[in-house]
């Protein structure tokens, strides 16, 4: 008996270290909570006589810089789902030649966006005619177990003025799903009216009488607000970006504003 004692406490001292130096070792972070590694890469094309001058002095020229977000290490299961995210959003940035429901393989329509405007300069050799699409990539949470883009688009073929717009879109990295404000909030008619104030306080100007320096615009038939059709989870709170005419006319631009967890908490999920 002595000796089973004996052995049985030698075991014990010997392993003792082992547990102490495991128990003091941090968690080690769970795969599902480690941020995805992103890289963001280019698509560049530029065709025409003037292409080099200054864009006031370019007459004859097409040119069009894409870039767009890849996962480079992360989930597998999201990375094709952010490669066609990105790659419908290039797609329609570039095809004003097609039709918005049938859109062609990218590099497709990067080359009917190019022949579009070669068309223009046999009808209008004088010109102007420049012709230009970008976009750009944004990473505004990428915490591991959310990940949330935007994507900003910009295109001119003449007139008045260009084209602008955005998309940002949620994922939860685990299921590669994508998140809704259906999954965030318990009642969209609530997080609407906290929408629409905090709007209003970022562009104050435009609703204010034209008697004192403002637009005098306000909501109605014609112009109803809405939930943005782009929302995404950042790090304070729900994410809102109103495009050009979404809610209001062009001249109005884009609006952003976040909406804290803490004006949301009664509706929290």
């Amino acid at each position: 008996m002595k000796n089973n004692i004996t052995t049985s406490t030698l075991i014990f001292l010997l392993a003792a270290p082992a547990f102490q130096a495991c128990k003091n070792d941090p968690p080690k972070e769970p795969e599902s909570a480690k941020p995805v590694t992103l890289e963001s890469l280019a698509i560049e094309k530029k065709t025409g006589p003037d292409c080099d001058k200054v864009d006031s002095l370019r007459l004859n020229c097409v040119e069009i810089s894409l870039r767009y977000p890849k996962i480079k290490e992360g989930s597998e299961a999201l990375k094709p789902i952010v490669d066609a995210w990105a790659t419908d959003f290039m797609t329609g940035m570039v095809g004003y030649a097609e039709e918005p429901d049938n859109l062609p393989p990218l590099e497709e329509a990067i080359q009917a966006f190019v022949n579009m405007h070669d068309e223009m300069v046999k009808e209008m050799p004088d010109g102007p005619l420049y012709y230009t699409a970008e976009t750009k990539d944004t990473v505004l949470l990428n915490d591991g177990k959310h990940l949330t883009l935007r994507m900003d688009g910009y295109t001119y073929v003449g007139g008045a003025h260009g084209n602008s717009t955005s998309i940002v879109a949620t994922w939860d990295v685990a299921t590669a799903q994508k998140v809704t404000l259906d999954q965030l909030v318990t009642d969209l008619g609530a997080l609407q009216q906290l929408a629409e104030k905090k709007f209003r306080e970022v562009k104050a100007e435009v609703f204010k009488p034209e008697s004192e320096g403002g637009w005098g615009f306000n909501f109605d038939e014609s112009n109803p607000f809405k939930l943005a059709d782009n929302t995404g989870l950042v790090k304070d709170g729900i994410y809102f970006c109103y495009v050009p005419y979404e809610v209001g006319a062009y001249a109005m631009g884009s609006t952003e504003f976040v909406i804290p967890f803490a004006e949301i908490q009664n509706i929290r999920k």
